[in-house]
């Protein structure tokens, strides 16, 4: 099923969608995993990672996520970069599609 891309798009056809299990579609899956902390999700308080704004992404912790509520794709690297000019955390995820 196509999903509503996020932040919220319009296109000729209306609501600008994602097609299932398109490239697209895993990074905006794998992007809120990352920005979710736990507890803020009400159906599913366990899911997310803690905020990496003041220390390191726990990657143990986002893979054993992404793995848990994406499993059609398999995690092969999470990366970090902290840029000192902009105070700015890159995550990088790297992933081949298992399903």
């Amino acid at each position: 099923m196509d999903t509503i891309a996020f932040p919220i798009r319009f296109d000729s056809t209306g609501l600008q969608k994602h097609a299932h299990h398109s490239d697209e579609y895993f990074r905006q899956l794998l992007s809120f995993t990352a920005l979710t902390e736990p507890g803020t999700h009400p159906l599913k308080p366990e899911f997310g990672v803690f905020d990496p704004s003041f220390r390191n992404t726990n990657r143990g912790a986002f893979i054993l996520q992404a793995s848990r509520y994406i499993p059609e794709i398999a995690i092969t690297d999470v990366s970090t970069e902290l840029t000192s000019a902009s105070n700015t955390t890159f995550l990088q995820v790297t992933y081949r599609k298992v399903a």
